[in-house]
């Protein structure tokens, strides 16, 4: 078998050793026996069982980033798989020693889903917290758990408002390191143009739902008068808008379009399908608030069941490790790294 991580240091020796045994309990796992609700079920199957090496792989490759990165030990380590779903991260990060891990996600299915399966391999992990971001903060804080790790993967390009969310977890917790990976990958070209395509598909369904929710609201704009507010409200969902609804009966004012590129998100719950976001965005979203924002790319999956697409990836990953600014041009995803700066952790220290 191939190793998960290559890495020769006494963490990534500890990681590649327990990423093999996470390996040989998942493939003997009978999932359709633990009772997950189906949405969960079929996801799980089709995003990671099928996908089992590089599901792994890419948890043991977060993991070891994330801890090397925080400069804390194995056995001091407190993190959080943000947005979890039923992934292979939460597990492995008990697995290999972790001090705590704490699980996450918004949608209680997902919870019990997980829960099913670490049980079912015999992983405790320490807590499992269901809600957004504001409630798990809100969570985290009544239990007194202090974060040196909030990771996540796929999740990053979803959030509605990235500077919130930051802007969150720098007041609840400070000190921790948020490192993230996302197939949003701004810099790849070939990303781009997939993405602009999903974006194309998503907003003929979110176009016209805004203009029915715009209708309920305003009832008395014109079909044109309509139609020109529903497309310039690409981006705004929930609270935000109804309030620029508001803003145009009440002025006549179109608001700007805060979608950066192509994108868009479902204007009922604002998740993003999915968010590309040029470095510089994520810079100025993020740095604003006492983070030290950097990026990295990831890799290809070199285990698919075609031989010529192995040996392609392998060619690939070569590249994205010997050339970085040409790894983020060919990476599949990067990793958004958001480190408190040094102000902010003595701020900290000295209250």
């Amino acid at each position: 078998m191939d190793k998960f991580l290559t890495a020769g240091d006494e963490l990534g020796m500890k990681i590649q050793e327990q990423s093999v045994t996470l390996f040989n309990r998942l493939q003997k796992l009978d999932v359709d026996r633990l009772g997950m609700p189906y949405h969960c079920l079929e996801y799980f199957k089709g995003s990671h069982f099928k996908r089992l090496f590089f599901s792994i792989e890419t948890s043991a490759h977060l993991l070891y980033r994330s801890i090397k990165t925080s400069g804390k030990k194995l056995e001091d380590t407190i993190i959080m798989d943000y947005g979890a779903g039923v992934g292979t991260l939460y597990t492995l990060a008990k697995m290999i020693g972790c001090k705590q891990v704490i699980y996450n996600d918004h949608l209680e299915d997902w919870k019990t889903s997980a829960q099913l399966i670490a049980e079912a391999i015999e992983v405790r992990v320490d807590e499992y917290i269901t809600g957004d971001i504001e409630e798990t903060l809100l969570q985290l804080s009544r239990k007194n758990i202090r974060c040196t790790i909030i990771t996540s993967r796929n999740v990053l390009e979803h959030i509605y408002k990235l500077d919130k969310f930051f802007t969150a977890v720098a007041e609840k917790q400070p000190t921790a390191l948020v490192y993230s990976s996302t197939t949003a990958n701004y810099k790849n070209p070939g990303s781009r143009i997939k993405h602009k395509r999903w974006h194309e598909k998503w907003e003929k369904i979110f176009l016209p739902k805004r203009e029915e929710m715009i209708e309920a609201m305003a009832p008395n704009l014109s079909a044109e008068k309509r139609t020109k507010l529903a497309i310039v409200t690409r981006g705004r969902a929930m609270q935000d808008l109804t309030d620029s609804v508001n803003l145009y009966t009440h002025s006549g004012k179109y608001p700007v379009v805060v979608a950066e590129g192509s994108n868009t998100c479902d204007p009922e719950n604002g998740v993003w399908f999915e968010n590309m976001l040029s470095f510089d965005t994520y810079r100025k979203l993020i740095g604003k608030l006492h983070y030290s924002v950097g990026f990295e790319p990831g890799f290809w999956d070199t285990h698919y069941q075609k031989n010529w697409k192995n040996v392609m990836a392998k060619i690939l990953n070569r590249l994205i490790l010997s050339n970085k600014e040409l790894g983020f041009q060919i990476a599949p995803f990067i990793y958004v790294i958001a480190k408190p700066n040094s102000d902010s952790l003595k701020s900290q220290a000295g209250k």
